[in-house]
């Protein structure tokens, strides 16, 4: 019979200085069951505590998508929203990131000292991987009988297991760069770290890779879960496997791991989203209905049409935590306020959105985003920047980004919502272009609708709003696929082929085929795919893409997304309204190339000296 093996460090390379606390935390953790004592092997004679393991193997999948330490999302990170808090974000923001500080919190558990400013995302990704590892390389050795636990469960549980470890791996290698992919956890006194080197990231991609296939092959997950069954929902589905593969080879195929634009890259990217799309088991809710893929609960089936697999937590506090103070608006819109108003869009993305017509507003910002230069294209089509910049946009603007004057929906028994964002409006308002003020308040001038329900508004208290909304983030949607496989057409050259892509979620937003945009180039693929990655950062907003989009795309530091901006909005005149750009006067030192590739944490970059640090970390 197998020797079992007992892993009781938090993540994979762990620095030799906090072994000693990690052997109390962790053994415990593993070797703990219901109120009594028992090793590996008693686990492993228990069905339910089987099933527990591949529960915890779960646990590095965040529960919702605003899971940074004191309600930070990965989206505030980036260049398309701000966020006034401190905590993770205004350590990230301030540039505090480096070897001996992770800046973020990667957990909204703050007593969890191993998912603390020191490891962050690097401890959160390799203590999941050794969980999955702990189920994986002991499902052989389990002490049950097949009535107990049948075969068919077994393998079923073994397959979900080996997913979450290959999105794990992909979560660390898109932030840290790629790194050496591990099948079994090294045990305490394991000899061989200064033996480790980095792999390239198209070897760390083929490991990944084979594993999702191994899986696809086997056919033991369901390509959909069970549509009314909430706990089956929350595990995952294959669907997501093939759509992460697309994801994986899309990102080995970008400009920051693919710099000579290998065009074999994209192939094998465009032929995974193709395998995908030909399954034929998903297609795009029509537009009216897209909301309520964001909005509704568990039991309703999203998942028949678009969504692919949704976070478990409901967060009903959502708009609590990144939402408007509507207990001060005239008429009253709710009885209680928000605690503080969280991400905000940034004027980087209310430009990203475009006209009517398909113009793009933006052609290029000066070093503070103040004074752009606007596109011929917005400029002929009559585009106003300062007296009406909201008119003629792109539907999912009107969804997505709520602006003064704008309608956000009926709140709960108090009416509908108007939000107002100039300064001293009575209500949500903004703070302007200051360093202080509410942070109830907007600081760039508007808020976002996409993921919000305005019934968490209204009469009541704070308590039954968050009991009556059920705001579920999205981990995967059928649009990214649409999205990754015109991509990677276009890198591989294939020009027609990727604007039939793209019109996908073009056309479903009501937009002009991107054929019929007045700057159309036709047989340009730089160009087309500047337009790619435009539609991208629209339709995705929100749904943790950015943060990995900014940085596989190598565009990180340049000046066109290293700082962000906002619009001060002040009444004239009944119904008349001046906006005024403004640079966001908050230090915003996140977008450079020491936040392109993050640094190994230095307590296991000693351990790991044949490990290179990215080469702005050198």
């Amino acid at each position: 019979m197998k020797r079992y093996r007992l892993i009781i460090v938090n993540f994979l390379f762990v620095g030799i200085t906090m072994l000693a606390s990690c052997e109390g935390i962790f053994e415990e953790a593993l070797n703990r069951a219901d109120d009594s004592r028992e090793d590996l092997a008693g686990m492993l004679s228990d069905p339910n505590k089987i099933r527990g393991m591949l529960t915890s193997a779960y646990m590095g999948v965040p529960e919702n998508r605003s899971y940074l330490y004191f309600w930070t999302t990965e989206e505030s990170l980036t260049d398309n929203t701000f966020n006034f808090q401190g905590q993770s974000m205004g350590n990230w923001r301030s540039g505090l990131l480096s070897p001996s500080n992770a800046a973020v919190w990667a957990n909204s558990n703050q007593g969890n000292s191993y998912m603390n400013p020191t490891v962050g995302w690097w401890g959160r990704y390799w203590g999941a991987i050794r969980h999955c590892n702990t189920l994986i390389n002991n499902m052989d050795g389990v002490m049950v009988t097949e009535d107990e636990l049948p075969l068919e469960e077994r393998e079923l549980m073994l397959d979900e297991a080996k997913v979450l470890r290959a999105y794990y791996h992909f979560k660390l290698i898109s932030m840290y760069g790629p790194v050496p992919y591990m099948y079994e956890t090294p045990e305490l006194g394991f000899a061989g770290w200064a033996d480790m080197s980095r792999p390239t990231f198209q070897e760390i991609t083929d490991q990944i890779v084979a594993e999702l296939d191994e899986v696809i092959s086997n056919g033991n997950i369901p390509i959909k879960r069970e549509p009314f069954n909430t706990n089956d929902k929350y595990r995952v589905p294959l669907g997501f496997v093939y759509g992460l593969k697309s994801r994986v080879l899309l990102y080995n195929a970008s400009p920051l791991n693919n710099p000579t634009g290998d065009p074999q890259k994209y192939l094998a990217a465009a032929e995974a989203a193709k395998r995908f799309l030909d399954i034929g088991q998903y297609s795009l809710e029509p537009f009216e209905n897209t909301k309520g893929m964001y909005i509704s609960p568990m039991s309703v089936n999203v998942e028949q049409t678009e969504v692919i697999w949704r976070y478990r937590d409901r967060l009903g506090q959502f708009s609590n935590v990144h939402g408007m103070d509507l207990a001060t608006a005239k008429p009253k819109r709710s009885n209680y306020p928000n605690f503080k108003a969280g991400e905000t869009p940034s004027q980087e993305i209310v430009d990203a959105y475009e006209l009517k017509n398909g113009a793009l507003i933006v052609e290029n910002y000066d070093a503070t985003h103040a004074e752009p230069t606007f596109t011929a294209e917005a400029l002929a089509s009559g585009y106003d920047d300062e007296n009406n910049p909201y008119e003629n946009r792109d539907d999912r603007f009107y969804r997505d980004i709520l602006f003064n004057g704008s309608s956000f929906g009926q709140s709960y028994q108090l009416g509908e919502i108007i939000v107002w964002t100039y300064l001293d409006a009575p209500g949500t308002g903004s703070n302007g272009n200051v360093t202080s003020g509410s942070n109830r308040k907007t600081f760039t001038g508007y808020y976002f609708g996409k993921d919000r329900d305005p019934l968490w508004y209204g009469a009541g208290s704070k308590g039954q709003a968050n009991n009556r909304v059920m705001q579920h983030g999205i981990v995967m949607r059928y649009a990214e696929i649409y999205l990754n496989y015109a991509e990677a057409l276009c890198g591989a050259g294939k020009f027609e082929e990727a604007c039939d892509a793209l019109d996908m979620t073009r056309l479903r937003a009501n937009q002009p085929s991107i054929r019929q945009v007045p700057d159309y180039m036709g047989g340009n693929t730089d160009w087309l795919m500047k337009r790619i990655q435009n539609e991208r950062r629209v339709e995705l907003v929100l749904e943790d893409h950015r943060f990995y989009d900014i940085r596989r795309w190598d565009i990180i530091s340049d000046q066109n997304h290293n700082t962000i901006s906002g619009m001060e909005v002040t009444k004239v005149a009944d119904g008349e309204f001046k906006h005024i750009r403004y640079q966001i006067p908050f230090a915003w030192e996140c977008h450079n190339e020491k936040y392109k590739v993050l640094p190994i944490p230095i307590v296991d970059k000693k351990l790991l000296p044949n490990m290179d640090q990215p080469e702005a970390w050198q």
